[in-house]
């Protein structure tokens, strides 16, 4: 049996359907805004690693609650959006040995399904009554497991696809398919225009020590909640011409931006996976303690016993107390294998 794939989303669909479909459910129900707010909370513990995906699915397409009739409600869905559908796609004769797999849910993309006759439809289960995520997110490497239970003899002649996310299947079929907006590309043999190689370029670089460029990036973020905590306090309820004040809004600029910096070392640069939250946030107050006291120290005996320039001076030691803050992160904080 000779097979192609398809991607959903991106490929077939010009947009994230799902994106839209929320959108459209708030259109439809505008008071559902305050539902996808109390969404925040576990979006961030998403974020976190708190939560997985699943859970986050299970609650940001609880919407569906509000909806009754749902097959109405996909029908309307699809008269608006159904312009989105690509002409590659809508233009070719027959479908016969097409597959549809895509991370995206079941229950929308079943009448694009059943309109163009395809084989086959592979896509994340969603209980259309409750918004449940049922079975596994079909996504990467996913997609190859759940095809081959059902195929497992069949020929992937060409798969089609739009990301990277697709390159198990890519690497599976006779010839992967690049979509870009309506044109289709071989995907090895795809070269993008300068724009495009300039940003692949800077992406490699960035991605060969993706820890450290985090890290650096956090970090200038951090400065700016720290910079931006102190100004506001001190331009609102706290007058630095008075000392204690002036500690005060120190102190408070320099927890938030330790709060900060905990939250976005952990999901964005170091990735951890430690459950002992806890724990390790508190291993990362220490930590940051220690690179106050040893900032306060060098200063001292830069500025106070050496009798250097203070600008100088802060600048080295900005530079000597992040190498240190990062080693310690990484090191005692965010260690591996946990």
């Amino acid at each position: 049996m000779k097979l192609d794939l398809y991607d959903f989303d991106g490929t077939i669909y010009d947009g994230d359907s799902g994106v839209d479909l929320i959108l459209f459910s708030i259109r439809k129900k505008p008071s559902l805004i305050f539902h996808y707010i109390g969404c925040l909370g576990i979006v961030i513990l998403f974020l976190l690693k708190l939560r997985s995906k699943e859970e986050m699915k299970n609650r940001l397409f609880a919407f569906v609650k509000h909806f009754p009739d749902i097959d109405e409600f996909v029908d309307e869905f699809w008269k608006k959006h159904h312009h989105k559908i690509k002409d590659f796609w809508t233009e070719k004769k027959s479908h016969k040995n097409d597959i549809i797999i895509s991370a995206s849910g079941r229950f929308w993309l079943e009448p694009i399904a059943k309109e163009y006759k395809v084989k086959d439809l592979f896509a994340t289960d969603i209980d259309p009554k409750t918004g449940v995520v049922s079975g596994n997110n079909c996504h990467g490497k996913e997609k190859v497991k759940i095809f081959r239970n059902k195929y497992p003899k069949a020929e992937i002649m060409k798969m089609y696809t739009d990301s990277k996310n697709d390159l198990p299947l890519i690497e599976a079929a006779k010839e992967g398919i690049l979509v870009k907006r309506n044109k289709l590309y071989n995907y090895y043999e795809y070269k993008p225009n300068f724009i495009v190689r300039f940003w692949n370029w800077g992406w490699g670089i960035y991605h060969k020590n993706e820890e450290l460029w985090n890290y650096l990036i956090v970090g200038f973020l951090t400065t700016v909640v720290s910079l931006v905590t102190y100004f506001i306090c001190t331009e609102t309820f706290l007058n630095p011409e008075v000392t204690v004040e002036l500690q005060i809004a120190n102190v408070i600029s320099w927890v938030l931006a330790v709060a900060f910096a905990f939250v976005t070392n952990r999901v964005f640069v170091f990735k951890s996976k430690n459950k002992k939250v806890f724990k390790e946030m508190c291993s990362f107050v220490s930590s940051r303690i220690f690179s106050l006291f040893l900032d306060m120290l060098s200063m001292f005996i830069m500025v106070s016993v050496l009798s250097w320039n203070d600008k100088i001076a802060k600048l080295i030691v900005q530079v000597i107390v992040t190498v240190v803050n990062y080693i310690l992160s990484k090191l005692f904080v965010f260690k591996k294998g946990k």
